[in-house]
């Protein structure tokens, strides 16, 4: 009796490690796509912004305009992944992604959809060449990106 006992009780211990190990690891990979996706959207934003100062100088470069594009279209499309449950405030990192991300995550996700679409958009007449028709363009580009941060981001100070 006492041999299934002690039996029982370390297969109960190797078990509990083995569970506390995997959740280590899976908060490490949320802490992870976490920082994934803050150096993403960083980078997506640092090119948006360099391209809108540009229209807003009237004075578009062709390169930068074609790099931005790239960058947003990848940017979206890698943003299926960033948002996995677990990834949010909890993981001790501070992200100014909203917990309706994964509460409402079917109108986050049509949200994000809509951006893959505008930066398709964007990305055709980016590289295109034709500069005369890019502003009409980041409008849509940069109401997809609105929509997603009014209701999805926390507001920065």
């Amino acid at each position: 009796m006492f041999k299934n006992r002690t039996i029982k009780v370390a297969a109960l211990v190797a078990i509990g490690a083995c569970a506390g190990v995997a959740g280590m690891y899976a908060v490490a990979a949320s802490v992870d796509v976490v920082k994934e996706r803050q150096q993403g959207l960083k980078h997506m934003g640092e090119d948006f912004k360099a391209m809108a100062d540009q229209l807003r100088a009237g004075k578009l470069d062709p390169a930068t305009v074609k790099q931005a594009s790239a960058t947003i279209s990848k940017t979206a499309d890698a943003m299926a992944n960033w948002f996995p449950k677990g990834s949010g405030p909890e993981t001790g990192v501070k992200t100014a992604a909203k917990p309706e991300i994964w509460s409402d995550n079917d109108t986050f996700m049509a949200a994000r959809q809509k951006l893959v679409e505008e930066a398709g958009k964007f990305a055709q007449v980016a590289n295109a060449g034709d500069m005369s028709v890019v502003g009409g363009s980041v409008r849509g580009l940069g109401g997809a990106c609105k929509n997603c941060h009014d209701k999805f981001r926390v507001k920065e100070d």
